[in-house]
């Protein structure tokens, strides 16, 4: 699973969850991680969380679309965040 393995994945994940970057400035700071060491597993999780899990906008997407909606789709992202993260280590590996 790479050097930093399930655990480094699953931080990455929550730590793309939680922060709000642009892909413009995302991408190129994994390239820059990745050079310095960082699985592919794990930045592929971690833009894969920025994209699809939105902790920041959960406020406004709640009044929106409603608790359920919001929490369903951020889980499933989540989920699917750590599976394409897997996906793509196995594959580039």
């Amino acid at each position: 699973m790479g050097q930093a393995g399930l655990g480094g994945t699953i931080s990455a994940a929550i730590i793309g969850s939680l922060v709000f970057i642009p892909n413009l400035v995302a991408v190129p700071l994994a390239r820059a991680l990745l050079r310095s060491g960082a699985a592919i597993m794990t930045m592929a999780t971690f833009i894969t969380t920025l994209t699809m899990v939105g902790t920041v906008t959960t406020p406004l997407e709640i009044k929106e679309l409603g608790v359920r909606y919001t929490l369903l789709r951020n889980l499933l992202g989540f989920l699917f965040a750590i599976l394409v993260g897997i996906g793509v280590g196995l594959i580039l590996s």
